[in-house]
């Protein structure tokens, strides 16, 4: 219990969501592994995915970048994952976000299970930077437009019992059923939505105030 208690306090305490106020205050944690697994279907469009690199980059620019303390990892996925950068390819934040600025649009399917079992098996291990064997808190963050062309409960279900904590959003057609089955419970505290890319800035706030409550939960 503890340990997820430290695991989500370190997006917040990392500035993982710039907002002017905090519904919660929240223990003071700047250590933690991020992989962020990004859906870039053809339906999202060229367009709405400058808006996910957008956010993509305001997100890294509130952590607390470093060797030892946030490692940020990305894959993105349509019918195949693919590898963008691992958690120990990027050991200062100017370079991560030049890496973030060169991820190109994929136009292809959407087969989340898929990713999701390749952001188990390449990026949560100690050969790609990941410091579980240190009890350093894992986090990812799934990220979907829409319904999977294939299966996600059980690798969800794996990737969860990894260790690794999973929040899931949904921007524009998702599924909430599906980003509920990706996501840990309750799902009110790790499933985010926004019925479109325009508005995906503003989920900070919703999710900074999922973190701080699921943190209180944790403590008592």
């Amino acid at each position: 219990m503890r340990g997820r208690a430290v695991l989500l306090s370190i997006i917040l305490a990392a500035g993982f969501f710039a907002v002017s106020a905090q519904p919660v205050e929240c223990e003071a944690i700047t250590v933690g592994d991020i992989v962020f697994l990004v859906d870039s279907s053809r339906s999202i469009g060229k367009e709405n995915f400058k808006e996910v690199r957008t956010f993509l980059s305001k997100v890294i620019e509130n952590l607390d970048i470093g060797q030892n303390k946030v490692q940020v990892g990305l894959a993105q996925y349509g019918t195949d994952p693919v590898q963008e950068f691992l958690l120990n390819d990027h050991k200062d934040k100017t370079s991560l976000l030049a890496a973030v600025d060169k991820i190109t649009f994929l136009d292809s399917g959407t087969e989340t299970g898929k990713a999701i079992n390749f952001i188990r098996d390449r990026y949560f291990t100690a050969k790609a930077g990941s410091r579980a064997s240190q009890r350093v808190p894992q986090i990812a963050v799934v990220m979907s437009d829409g319904e999977s062309s294939d299966d996600v409960t059980i690798p969800a279900k794996r990737l969860r019992e990894h260790g690794v904590l999973v929040y899931a959003i949904g921007v524009g057609s998702y599924d909430r059923k599906e980003l509920e089955i990706i996501a840990n419970h309750p799902s009110a505290d790790f499933v985010i939505t926004s019925d479109t890319f325009q508005a995906l800035q503003g989920l900070r706030n919703t999710l900074l105030k999922s973190v701080c409550t699921s943190l209180e939960a944790q403590r008592e």
